[in-house]
């Protein structure tokens, strides 16, 4: 079997977001288990929620990868970045669920929300720069992760629950668009 610079990426790119994905998992599990001393709340749930499905584009998306080539380390470290700033944004976010304290998650959620939506900015800027080193430059989807960035800067300077409220629901509706527009084949 020969490997490829492309499968070492790919390989690199869904190791660290499996890592993620059983973090938010088992995060979630521990959010539904009634006996868990955790204090769930809309807000933070809906994000969580939102970060597994963000988590499982990317995954998706792992096939993009292999239309590049020529990969070099340069290459490798940015495709990388991504995946790692989503763990960060998770890790951030999602609460120690071995901890036997109860944890209310809204005053735990307002204590990291700056840094989360800071981690989830510098997603949104990542994601610019890979369409472009995949080939894809300045993309129509582009244009809602600009508007994820916007609302992420908002958020991060805000401890208004109603703001928050509008926008994890505006989130919510960036990443539908963004699928349907993708199942209409409108989007890459």
């Amino acid at each position: 079997m020969d490997i490829t610079s492309d499968l070492l990426v790919a390989l690199m790119f869904v190791l660290i977001l499996g890592m993620g994905i059983g973090h938010v998992v088992t995060t979630l599990a521990a959010l539904v288990d009634r006996r868990s001393a955790l204090r769930v709340h809309r807000v933070h749930a809906s994000w969580a929620v939102l970060l597994l499905l963000v988590y499982l584009s990317f995954f998706w998306h792992t096939i993009d990868l292999f239309a590049v080539t020529d990969w070099g380390f340069g290459g490798f470290l940015y495709v990388t970045t991504g995946p790692i700033l989503l763990f960060f944004a998770s890790c951030v976010l999602l609460p120690d669920v071995g901890s036997p304290e109860p944890e209310d998650l809204l005053d735990a959620y307002f204590a990291v929300s700056g840094q989360f939506f800071f981690i989830l900015m510098g997603l949104q800027v990542w994601t610019l720069g890979a369409d472009a080193l995949l080939g894809n430059g300045v993309t129509a989807a582009g244009g809602l992760n600009l508007a994820t960035l916007v609302l992420a800067g908002t958020l991060a300077r805000s401890r208004s629950l109603r703001l928050h409220e509008i926008g994890v629901g505006s989130a919510w509706l960036l990443f539908i668009a963004g699928a349907v527009l993708r199942g209409l084949g409108v989007l890459q």
